[in-house]
């Protein structure tokens, strides 16, 4: 009799285990491009290249957006205003296309280091990889005085493009603007600190009209379109000065207002 029941216990047992085993839900990959099939049928993404393709032209191949669970169809997943390559979704700091483009894992926010977060490791030159901007394209016009610049820092290195009529910009400079903007990243930076570095680094005295584009490695963006007025110091100073010797002339008169001689009785 206890040897009936032992029996039935354990073939109980196992059938119960057989029974969890059949509860799991199993990933299925026939073409073997780690993404599971049901996902695929999912969104209807069909092909030999399926993992590598970028169907919906955000900037996020498929097996990405299957990493992150986004929508391979969309460009904005979460339909915030922000497209899905620009969202940040593991939160270390820098967005999703960005860490594409330096060989990192959207997915993982510990891509190189188990202790350093992708956002915190730092460039050649010292910088966090979040504070780093990705492109800058300024377009600047002040009468016949022209210049257009574009810069962008891709897989590592910096590209710059410069076109200039009236002009004396270089290289150097862009790279020093791109380091102003660098350091001014964590106070919060508004649109007028940009254009106030901006024209203080590239020395800008006159009337000028001006167009922005700005994107750090973290997704921060920016869009600028502005006339700006440039206050001559010189014409400022003089009129200072005529401010100050009109406001002494009206002390002297009103001293001599004040002053009255009394004639002797």
């Amino acid at each position: 009799m206890k040897k009936f029941l032992a029996v039935g216990l354990a073939t109980t047992l196992l059938l119960s285990a057989g029974a969890q085993v059949d509860a799991k839900p199993k990933f299925i990959d026939k073409n073997k491009n780690d993404i599971e099939d049901k996902w695929e049928k999912k969104y209807k993404l069909k092909g030999k290249n399926v993992a590598k393709l970028d169907t919906d032209k955000d900037g996020l191949n498929n097996f990405v957006e299957y990493k992150l669970s986004l929508n391979p169809t969309k460009k904005d997943t979460n339909k915030n205003g922000v497209a899905d390559a620009l969202e940040d979704t593991d939160r270390d700091g820098i967005s999703n296309g960005t860490e594409l483009e330096l060989g990192l894992k959207p997915y993982t926010a510990y891509s190189k280091s188990k202790k350093v977060k992708d956002g915190n490791l730092k460039d050649t030159d010292g910088v966090k990889w979040s504070e780093k901007v990705r492109e800058l394209e300024i377009s600047v016009e002040s009468g016949k005085k022209e210049f257009e610049l574009e810069y962008e820092k891709k897989k590592g290195k910096a590209k710059i493009k410069l076109k200039q009529k009236g002009y004396n910009l270089d290289q150097a400079t862009v790279r020093a603007l791109v380091t102003d903007l660098q350091k001014a990243i964590d106070d919060n930076l508004t649109e007028d600190q940009i254009l106030d570095l901006i024209q203080s680094r590239f020395e800008l005295t006159d009337t000028y009209e001006i167009e922005v584009e700005l994107e750090y490695m973290n997704g921060d963006e920016f869009e600028i379109e502005r006339e700006v007025e440039v206050d001559d110091e010189d014409d400022a100073d003089d009129e200072e000065m005529i401010d100050e010797d009109d406001q002494d002339d009206e002390d002297q008169d009103e001293d001599q207002d004040v002053v009255v001689e009394v004639p002797a009785v």
